[in-house]
């Protein structure tokens, strides 16, 4: 009998972020929910029994190394504590994105005694003038007080900075603030007109040198703190020299990588990722197809590589570059989003790869901002 190499049962999937809730008590001018303008009303809350579903639905056709709980604000959301329990028996790990603004003791605890692999959350400034500016509402000392409860309940907490034109240059502030509070790794995430935020390009993108500017001043901070920083939003380094700064780990985007993080939203849509638009498989009508939908193949929706060959598509400005491969021309959903052209391949109900719905993928804002071109939003 001829020895047989183990292969896996089932594809395997580096990371869902599950949004729990379109509701959100912040209203943050850089989200990237597409829903935020109302508040989520128009979107509401999945039933705890279908929200479930959809995980078992998943879990079944897919290996989980886990998933990132989030929403809208995952802690306003009632069942938040009964999905936690559900992926801990289903033995996927899970990590959450919180404002923490509703964060008591007691909800510490809790979080604590489901083992959460850590919370990741925003401060935009090292104080509230500047924070709640850009959040919508007083909840900077809330979210303080958040933070210092999941520390005092062993909760590993992470921290974010949205990077803007506002606050560029108070980034070696905002990272004091964050070691102050014992929080030693901190994501730079620069802001990205996708969903709701799209609204707030003009005054928020920021330029090359507010980038640049910022990354100096983490760098500083990184130093005499001794911080982790890592950025989450791609950074091209057409836009900015990336190399000057080997004390950040710059991530590109991991759409189509092994890496990748899919999104799975309140409507059970699955999507490439939290920032994306348009669902995957959304079939020759488009729209959403929740997963629950029996017809649908969930294992294709989620195999890497050929069923949608996202990273195959660059933009023409990236055409002879070096670093097109890996650095992917930037966000894909960001250009989707600000100029309404985005090549993807979609996945029908029985996985096939579907046809180009665009003729190619326009350039990442940020990058276009840096070719002096007229920030133009057309979608």
């Amino acid at each position: 009998m001829t020895a047989r190499a183990w292969e896996p049962t089932k594809p395997r999937v580096h990371s869902i972020a599950i949004e729990l809730t379109a509701f959100c008590n912040q209203h943050c001018d850089y989200c990237y929910n597409a829903w935020r303008a109302d508040g989520g009303a128009s979107i509401g809350t999945p039933e705890l029994d279908v929200l479930l579903a959809r995980i078992d639905r998943i879990v079944s056709a897919v290996s989980l190394e886990h998933v990132t709980i989030t929403g809208g604000e995952p802690l306003a959301c009632r069942d938040v504590f009964a999905v936690l329990d559900h992926l801990r028996a289903r033995h996927v790990r899970a990590q959450m994105i919180s404002n923490a603004s509703l964060v008591t003791d007691d909800i510490a605890k809790k979080l604590a005694r489901h083992r959460v692999l850590s919370v990741l959350v925003t401060l935009n400034g090292p104080d509230a003038e500047l924070h709640d500016a850009q959040v919508g509402g007083a909840h900077f000392d809330a979210t303080l007080r958040g933070i210092r409860s999941l520390r005092a309940a062993g909760v590993r907490v992470e921290g974010s900075i949205v990077l803007t034109k506002r606050n560029a240059d108070r980034i070696a502030e905002t990272l004091g603030l964050f070691a102050s509070l014992g929080v030693r790794k901190v994501a730079l995430s620069r802001f990205s007109p996708a969903g709701y935020a799209l609204a707030h390009a003009s005054e928020l993108l920021p330029t090359r040198e507010d980038v640049t500017r910022a990354l100096e001043q983490a760098v500083l901070a990184k130093r005499e703190h001794e911080l982790a920083l890592f950025s989450t939003m791609p950074i091209p380094p057409c836009a900015v020299e990336t190399s000057r700064f080997p004390e950040i780990d710059f991530h590109d985007c991991p759409i189509g990588t092994p890496q990748q993080e899919f999104a799975l939203g309140p409507r059970g849509e699955i999507r490439h990722c939290a920032l994306h638009r348009d669902p995957i498989g959304g079939g020759a009508a488009g729209g959403a197809r929740d997963v629950l939908d029996p017809s649908l193949d969930v294992a294709a929706i989620f195999a890497a590589g050929d069923p949608h060959r996202y990273r195959a598509v660059l933009p023409s400005y990236c055409e002879g570059c070096e670093h097109a491969t890996r650095c992917g021309g930037g966000c894909g959903a960001a250009a989707q989003w600000v100029r309404g052209d985005h090549a993807d391949h979609a996945v029908d109900g029985s996985g096939a790869a579907g046809t180009a719905q665009a003729p190619g993928r326009d350039v990442d804002p940020f990058v276009d901002a840096h070719t002096k071109r007229r920030l133009r939003v057309v979608g």
